[in-house]
């Protein structure tokens, strides 16, 4: 029996939602004029203004990966071609798009999966919807996920980005639905946990020793990703 086959992994994280409008709205300046004078250029803010994230969009959909994340993710699915993309938390869709068009621009034939408990924050239009699956499931119920997942193609690349019972949903993943050099990726938290919860993380990632290995190349190329691209190694008898 393999380390990770513990009865269960505590919840690191117990995320609520971002708890804002998911919809895409243009930054607005509330303490500055947008078009700001040349002959008081160098008084000019050099702050943005606006938190980061209220501009990152795809097409008019919000986009929760920060530049760093989307050139890296961008590397990967050029290098790894996935057949399929499997999406943990939709929140407004706008990465799924993403991974949609990016692929398609890259001539691959990839479905994109997204999952989430809660699929009423999604602003995907109807139009934009081929190739794209939308389910609801609930991360701490495993057999939700199993249903949606059973027969999918690979090479598949797996993402958890809904914070919500990630490592029984990663030793669920590796059991039922990973193949040899698929990619699980943990977005966001691993840098927090190793903040707040280093002890259990450190024990946690150490039990999928036998299972999976850390791809060194992405796992450096973004805060967002940071130490958290994993890749299916070969089955040990």
């Amino acid at each position: 029996m393999n380390d990770y086959s513990r009865e269960d992994f505590l919840d690191l994280n117990a995320f609520r939602g971002l708890g804002e409008d998911p919809a895409y709205h243009p930054p607005v300046l509330t303490d500055r004029p947008r078009d700001w004078p040349l002959d008081r250029w160098a008084q000019a803010p050099r702050d943005l203004g606006y938190p980061d994230f209220a501009r990152y969009q795809w097409r008019g959909l919000r986009l929760l990966k920060d530049p760093q994340a989307q050139a890296a993710l961008h590397d990967l699915l050029w290098e790894f071609r996935p057949r399929t993309v499997v999406e943990l938390g939709v929140y407004s869709g706008g990465s799924l798009v993403w991974f949609r068009d990016l692929t398609r621009l890259m001539g691959v034939d990839c479905q994109v999966i997204g999952i989430d408990k809660d699929l009423s924050r999604s602003r995907i239009p109807a139009t934009e919807m081929a190739n794209i699956a939308l389910h609801e499931a609930d991360c701490t119920d495993l057999g939700t996920l199993e249903k949606l997942l059973g027969d999918v193609a690979h090479p598949l690349l797996f993402i958890d980005d809904a914070h919500a019972d990630t490592f029984n949903v990663m030793r669920w993943a590796v059991d039922h639905v990973l193949h040899e050099g698929d990619y699980f990726v943990i977005e966001d938290m691993i840098p927090y946990w190793h903040r707040y919860s280093p002890t259990l993380l450190e024990e946690y990632l150490a039990s999928f020793r036998d299972v999976l290995t850390m791809d060194m190349v992405y796992a450096n190329a973004s805060p967002q990703l940071d130490r958290g691209v994993f890749r299916r190694s070969a089955a040990k008898g």
